[in-house]
Order: C-alpha cells, then structure tokens, then sequence
C-alpha cells in the first residue's frame, strides 16, 4: 500500500468517526443519507476505474460520499437523490475528467455540494444543517486533524495557516464591530472548520510546496471570512471559499517556484 493510499485510509477513519458522532447527535437520517452517497460514488468511481482499465483503489472511493453526507442537512433524508445527484456530478467533473485520483484539479466534494446547492436553492438554502456543527463534533474534529497531521496524513502547515487566518480575521473583527461574531461562534456554529480540515487540506487540489501549502491555509481562511461576513449565503461560505482556492493554487506554487524557492546550482546547469 503507497503512502497515499494510507494517508485516505485514515482520514477515511477519522470522517467514520466523525459520522459515528454525527449520527449519535442527530439520528439514523444521517447514515441512511452517508449509504446513499457512498453506493453513487462507488457506480461513479468503479465505472470511471473500469473505462480507464486501472487497478481499484478501496481507498479512492469513499472521501468524497462521506464529506458530502456530513455536509448537507439531516433532514434532506426526504429528497436524498439530491445527494446522490451531487455525488456523481462532483466525482464525474472534478475527478473523472481529469484522470481520476491525485490528478484533479478541483475538490470532489465542493464541487458537488455547489451543483446542489446552485439547482436546489429553494430547498438548502431553507434547511438547518447541523451535521457538523456542535460542541462534540467540532472538538472530535480538531482532535483527529491533530492525529492526522501527527502521522502526515494531512498537512500541518495548510490547516495551521487556515485555522490562524480565521480565526484571527474574526477575532480582530469582533473587536473593531460588535456587530460581527466572535471567534467561537465561528466555530461551534458552522462548518467552516470542518471544510477546512477535511477539504481544503486535500493533497490533489492543494499547493504542493510547503511555503506554498502556508499561502494555501492563509488564503483559504480569509476568503471564507470575507465570504462569510459580505455574503448573504453565509451557510455554504466555505465551500465557495475552497473552490476558489483551488483555482489559484498553481499560482500560488508557481509565484513560490519562480520567487521565493530559488533553483540548485544543478538546476542552473542542466
């Protein structure tokens, strides 16, 4: 098994944990809609894997449904191929036509969650998600984003540089405006933090260069600040954020490349 195959095994462990949790708080509606997922990302992924003639990856297959069941709201149980429409457009787009695994461009999930939200948005806009939001499940989130960065299955200077440049536009925020909300609202109350840890630390469609992964987080936590505090469409600020992010993360490694990461002497030879 390759060290990328291991890195998904464990985040695959820590979103079933986090699903263990989400289901302990809000009901049985969240598994039902976690198996909806994963049964349309499996036709997608198998299917894709098959055309291409690759060898199946167990690993590749399951992230993208588990993100998407913990994101959308429980309550969307009665309109659950709404799920599964978004699974399949999220993996076929931003995956699929790209080549599969490790070579998209964009994040599976984000690109998912905006097709529904963008076709349906009488019905999401007007739902009360709370999947991943709440005492338990955030601090059972950052205490796994600690293991995974731990064992590098996740980056640690991507998810340090997001949650400081939050958290620090929120707190300077709340102290020049009464009006905004303090940095614990942030936290306990939306899934922005969940996004970050999950899906803007994704390896594909992130920066690849340290320096550039910092640049990444930093970019990544104050769009969604800017999102969320200028926008009406407050709920979904985080994922809009993570998709603009991913567009400009090859600038971003190509700006750290040209000027901050100078070229080896051999480099200049050859």
């Amino acid at each position: 098994m390759g060290i990328n195959q291991k890195n998904r095994l464990m985040i695959i462990g820590a979103l079933t944990v986090l699903l263990g949790v989400s289901i302990y708080e809000n009901g049985l509606n969240v598994l039902w809609i976690a198996l909806v997922a994963i049964i349309s990302s499996l036709v997608v992924e198998l299917l894709a894997t098959h055309l291409r003639k690759e060898t199946y990856d167990f690993t590749a297959y399951f992230i993208t449904p588990l993100v998407i069941a913990l994101i959308v709201p429980y309550n969307i149980l009665d309109h659950v191929w709404m799920v599964s429409l978004g699974v399949m457009f999220g993996l076929f787009f931003a995956k699929a036509l790209f080549g599969g695994q490790d070579k998209n461009v964009f994040n599976a999930e984000a690109l998912g969650l905006i097709f529904i939200i963008m076709s349906f948005p009488t019905y999401l806009l007007n739902q009360k998600s709370g999947n991943v939001v709440g005492d338990i499940f955030i601090y059972t989130s950052l205490g796994l984003a600690v293991v995974l960065m731990a064992l590098k299955a996740i980056s640690v200077y991507t998810v340090i540089s997001f949650l400081v440049t939050l958290f620090g536009f929120y707190f300077v925020s709340s102290l020049s405006n009464g009006v905004n909300p303090n940095p614990m609202d942030i936290l306990l109350t939306t899934n922005m933090v969940f996004i970050g840890l999950f899906m803007g630390s994704e390896h594909s469609t992130g920066s690849k260069t340290n320096i550039g992964k910092l640049m990444y987080g930093i970019t990544l936590g104050f769009l969604m600040w800017l999102i969320n505090t200028k926008s009406s469409n407050r709920e979904f600020a985080g994922i809009y954020a993570v998709i603009l992010v991913n567009a400009i993360s090859p600038l971003i490694d190509q700006f750290v490349s040209a000027y901050i990461i100078k070229p080896t002497i051999k480099e200049v030879i050859e």
